[in-house]
C-alpha cells in the first residue's frame, strides 16, 4: 500500500478506514467483486453489507478486525446507512464522505479506474462527482443492459467501447448520464437516472433541455413515486400536458406511466413522447426484455 496521504490526517482516517474506502469504492466504481463464488457487480446485483463485501475472494481481511473503523466512518458522516433498490446498506458515502474519498484514494486511482473510463477521466470516483450510490446504480445498470439490445450500436475495439458513452461532458449540463447509439431504425437514446425528488426546479429544466437533443430519454427513476411527481410538476407548470394529474403516485406502475404519457403527448402535443420511464429497481430485478418490452411498446405506440 503506498504511503498515506497527508490529507487522511484532515479526515481523521487511517490505515484501516482506507482498506474500507478503497473496497467501497471499488464496488461504486463498478469493478467486479467475486463473492462465494460468484461475479459481482453494482450493476448487476443488489448492494450487501459491508460485512458481505469484506468476504470477497482475494480480500485478505476480516471485517471482525474493521469493524471500529466502520463504525468511525459512520460516525464521523463518511458513510451513512440508506436504502438501495429496497435493500439496506451501511457504507453509503455521504457527500462528505465523497470528497473524502477523492482526496485520500487518489494514489489509487488508476487500479480503481472503470472500463468505461479513458485515460483522461480522474479518479478515484469516476464519472459524477456529485452521486449517490442509487444514482450511480442505475446508471452502472443501463450501462450493462443496453448494449445487450440487438438494436444498440456496440463496438470494442483495443479494450474501448465505442457507440455507448458513459458521463459525456461535450454538451455541457443538457447531457444525460449515458449517450447510446443505436440503428439506423430507431432514434439514438440517453439514459437519465433521477434521485433528487425535492429540487423540481432542476429536474422541469433538465426535461426541458433534454427535450431539445435528438435522443429518446430513458428515464430512471429511485421509485415510481419519484416519476409521477415529476410529471405532476410539469404538468402544473405548463410543459407537459396530462389527461390528468397522477394521483396515489404508489399505485403506478412503469407501464402504466407511461401508457399515460404516451397518450397525453399524443392528445395535447400532437406528436410522439420522447420518454420512457422506469425505475433503478425494476431495471435491477428485470431482464433483458425488460427493456426490450418498453422499447417495443414505446415504438409500437408512436
Amino acid at each position: 500500500m503506498p504511503q498515506i496521504p497527508q490529507q487522511a490526517k484532515f479526515w481523521g482516517i487511517r490505515k484501516p478506514e482506507i482498506r474500507i474506502l478503497y473496497l467501497i469504492t471499488r464496488w461504486f466504481n463498478g469493478l467486479p467483486l467475486t463473492i462465494r463464488g460468484e461475479e459481482r457487480r453494482i450493476g448487476t446485483h443488489h448492494d450487501l453489507p459491508l460485512e458481505d463485501l469484506f468476504r470477497a475472494d482475494n480480500w485478505d481481511y476480516d471485517y471482525e478486525r474493521y469493524e471500529h473503523a466502520h463504525e468511525r466512518l459512520l460516525n464521523n458522516g463518511l458513510l451513512q446507512e440508506e436504502y438501495v433498490c429496497r435493500r439496506k446498506i451501511d457504507w453509503g458515502p455521504t457527500q462528505q464522505g465523497r470528497k473524502a474519498i477523492r482526496e485520500v484514494l487518489k494514489p489509487w486511482a488508476n487500479e480503481l479506474r472503470p472500463d468505461w473510463a479513458d485515460k483522461f477521466a480522474t479518479g478515484p470516483l469516476f464519472g459524477d462527482p456529485n452521486e449517490g450510490v442509487t444514482h450511480r446504480k442505475g446508471v452502472e445498470i443501463a450501462g450493462h443492459m443496453i448494449p445487450q439490445m440487438a438494436w444498440a450500436w456496440d463496438i470494442q475495439d483495443r479494450g474501448r467501447r465505442y457507440g455507448v458513452e458513459w458521463y459525456p461532458t461535450h454538451r455541457g449540463n443538457s447531457c444525460h448520464d449515458l449517450h447510446v447509439d443505436t440503428t439506423e431504425r430507431m432514434d439514438n437514446v440517453g439514459v437519465e437516472v433521477v434521485t433528487d425528488s425535492n429540487n423540481f426546479d432542476r429536474l422541469v429544466n433538465k426535461w426541458r433541455r433534454l427535450q431539445n437533443e435528438d435522443r429518446l430519454t430513458l428515464w430512471l427513476f429511485d421509485r415510481r413515486e419519484t416519476a409521477c411527481r415529476l410529471w405532476n410538476e410539469l404538468d402544473y407548470r405548463d410543459e407537459f400536458y396530462l389527461d390528468g394529474q397522477f394521483r396515489n403516485h404508489g399505485n403506478w406502475s412503469a407501464k402504466a406511466i407511461n401508457r399515460k404519457i404516451w397518450r397525453s403527448s399524443d392528445t395535447y402535443r400532437g406528436k410522439p413522447s420522447e420518454d420512457i420511464v422506469q425505475t433503478v429497481t425494476g431495471l435491477l430485478e428485470g431482464d433483458d426484455d425488460t427493456i426490450q418490452d418498453l422499447f417495443e411498446e414505446y415504438h409500437s405506440n408512436n
